[in-house]
């Protein structure tokens, strides 16, 4: 009986920890602190359409979080993490071969023929403060492995 009553507190304690967020997708200060809490400087500011703009850091490559579907409330439905990088070379058959092979992450060339990284998330119907970490926990692998494959 003790056993099943420190496995109920343990699963009631873990659970505490995740906060769920209000119904109609995440504010830009929501995903600001999970990245915060994980030790990632954040400077908020906002895009050329007013939306909210998150910019940091993780290992010396820049990365942004763009958030979409914002107008009608401070909550936006969706945001993606974007990285770019100049100067690498890379192909566009490297870019076809991430994207076959890869399951998280987008890949393309912009105009530049520089590569870019990116990641959905969409939140419009409900997330946890948990499941914002979990995602840029991902974000982080996702740019990390993609920062290997071209050699940065």
């Amino acid at each position: 009986m003790r056993r099943i009553a420190l496995i109920a507190l343990l699963f009631a304690s873990q659970s505490a920890l995740a906060r769920a967020l209000p119904d109609g997708g995440v504010t830009v200060q929501d995903v600001a602190a999970s990245l915060q809490a994980k030790g990632y400087q954040t400077e908020i500011a906002t895009d050329k359409d007013g939306d909210p703009l998150i910019r940091s850091m993780s290992e010396g490559a820049k990365f942004s979080v763009w958030f979409y579907e914002c107008k009608s409330s401070p909550r936006c439905h969706s945001y993606q993490f974007a990285a770019g990088f100049s100067g690498t070379g890379t192909s566009a058959q490297q870019v076809a071969e991430w994207n076959r092979t890869k399951r998280f992450g987008r890949v393309y060339l912009d105009r530049q023929n520089d590569p870019w990284v990116e990641m959905d998330v969409d939140v419009e119907h409900g997330a946890t403060t948990e499941a914002l970490t979990n995602n840029m926990d991902r974000w982080i692998l996702v740019m990390g492995t993609f920062r290997k494959y071209i050699g940065r």
